[in-house]
């Protein structure tokens, strides 16, 4: 476990976590943002929801130390992002069961330049891309892998379906580039294929709830290097520029991109933790009873000793003796205990990341460790043994 956590820190994330603030918006679902359409499970956003996000990035991209401002609707590594189905125009339609599916994010154009995202093909989103604009998309490169293994995916074009309602948008979105792949679900999954559409070219009604994606989005602030270390001054021109925007909205999760990073390895860090106090009792437990079994081991044999030391033996020859059969003991005990710990460690594979159940690193790491605690345990018995008087010795029993 501890070998999964040093992995996972090592994973490239697919942008550049440095200096970046990041925090939550979500507008409310009613009055001058949301309406429900009679007579269905339709839902009306306004336009300004869109005014709202375009507004507070040019704001906040403004403001004292901050670099550039974006915002996103799939905080990577902490916010789930909408899952949608999708037909590739110009292909035969697949069966509705059979349909592909991607990750889904709402983003501001200058999001990948923010995140630092690489852009593999094509171009990213810019001003062009409005409401007014022909419909596009950005994907990364496991889609375009996946769905275009032969062909150029720019160009292409795909209809999303707002999953799990049955329907599809009301235009096809036309992909334009290809970007790097982002741990969106975390550190230690695979990063499945992904599009971003902008914010600002979606349509006035959404089916069901799925007007929640629209209304909510998280600021990424790429700050200049050492503002975070005074954050909350940041915090407090950032909110001033809300307010100016809608004094009623609210900020919430407001975090460093490291801190996000720190927080989606939670679930690691405990089972870490969890494993380690056991690890830490078996440890502990191993060290005094190999101790107390040499211990008992050495006492019945003083008087062997003794008479060892009248004949002539050395004292090197006495601590040569008892480290053998501590020896002999220590590695057939780390034999045994890994014959036992490759069936056992199974039970935790699914936890693991970077590293198999059978790592021989691994095995070979704790055999060391495991034999130098046997060996510390065994270090006063054995002084006690070449130290023994032979007449005291000879008198033992």
């Amino acid at each position: 476990m501890i070998n999964t956590l040093v992995q996972l820190r090592r994973v490239n994330p697919g942008f550049d976590t440095s200096n970046l603030l990041t925090m939550d918006l979500q507008l409310p679902e009613g009055g001058k943002y949301l309406q429900r359409v009679p007579g269905g499970d339709m839902e009306k956003t306004s336009p300004t929801v869109n005014e709202f996000y375009r507004r507070l990035v040019e704001k906040t991209g403004e403001l004292p130390g901050v670099e550039s401002a974006a915002v996103i609707g799939a905080l990577p590594m902490r916010c789930c992002a909408e899952d949608y189905s999708f037909a590739i125009l110009g292909k035969p339609a697949p069966q509705p069961e059979n349909r592909p599916h991607a990750g889904y994010a709402e983003v501001s154009a200058n999001v990948f330049s923010t995140l630092k995202i690489p852009l593999r093909r094509g171009r990213t989103l810019d001003e062009h891309d409005a409401e007014s604009g022909p419909w596009v998309i950005v994907v990364n490169e496991a889609l375009a892998r996946k769905f275009f293994p032969n062909e150029d995916p720019i160009g292409q074009q795909i209809l999303l379906r707002y999953d799990p309602y049955p329907v599809d948008e009301t235009r096809p979105r036309q992909i334009v580039g290809v970007v790097g792949n982002v741990k969106h679900f975390g550190l230690g999954e695979e990063s499945p294929p992904f599009v971003y559409a902008p914010f600002e070219q979606q349509p006035a009604v959404f089916p069901g709830g799925s007007a929640r994606a629209h209304l909510h989005k998280a600021l990424v602030l790429r700050t200049q290097a050492g503002q975070l270390e005074n954050r909350q001054s940041l915090l407090a021109t950032v909110k001033s520029a809300i307010a100016e925007i809608d004094p009623n909205q609210p900020v919430t999760d407001v975090m460093t991109m490291e801190g996000v990073m720190s927080r989606s390895l939670g679930d690691w860090r405990g089972y870490m933790q969890l494993v380690g106090i056991f690890a830490g009792m078996a440890v502990l437990l191993a060290a005094v009873g190999i101790y107390g079994v040499m211990s008992y081991s050495v006492n019945e044999r003083t008087h062997e000793f003794g008479i060892r030391l009248a004949l002539g033996a050395q004292q090197e020859d006495i601590l040569r003796l008892v480290g053998k059969s501590m020896l002999k003991l220590t590695c057939l005990g780390i034999v045994i205990g890994a014959l036992l710990a490759m069936g056992v460690t199974r039970l935790i594979s699914t936890f693991l990341f970077g590293v198999k159940p059978t790592d021989p690193l691994t095995y070979a790491v704790v055999a060391v460790f495991l034999g130098a605690i046997a060996v510390a345990a065994c270090y006063l018995p054995a002084r006690r043994a070449v130290q023994v008087d032979p007449l005291v010795a000879l008198r033992y029993e």
